[in-house]
């Protein structure tokens, strides 16, 4: 099964947006990350279900001064987001690039 891979972007902390159509990314995969920025990253994606139980995942990670910029690969089937994909990032000058599909 191929997936077609596409690109969300934010700038310091919030909702991640489409490059090609601005609208929120949500109810995917995440397949990696390029971020810029000195500090803490959380990246989370969230839902609720019909019974009240929430769902999904979280990726957190910290850019350090020594490489204030990276790229975080992840394996094949990448990791789930249900609901709206939506960073915490360490600064507003932080930036952060999903690749998704």
């Amino acid at each position: 099964m191929s997936t077609t891979m596409r690109t969300g972007f934010v700038t310091g902390s919030g909702a991640v947006l489409d490059v090609t159509s601005d609208a929120a990314i949500s109810d995917t995969r995440i397949r990696a990350i390029n971020y810029s920025g000195v500090g803490t990253f959380l990246i989370t994606g969230t839902s609720t279900d019909a019974e009240g139980n929430t769902n999904g995942s979280n990726i957190k990670f910290v850019g350090t001064t020594a490489t204030d910029t990276g790229s975080i690969y992840l394996p094949d089937l990448g990791i789930r987001m249900p609901g709206s994909v939506k960073v915490s990032a360490p600064t507003s000058a932080s930036t952060v690039t999903i690749f998704y599909g």
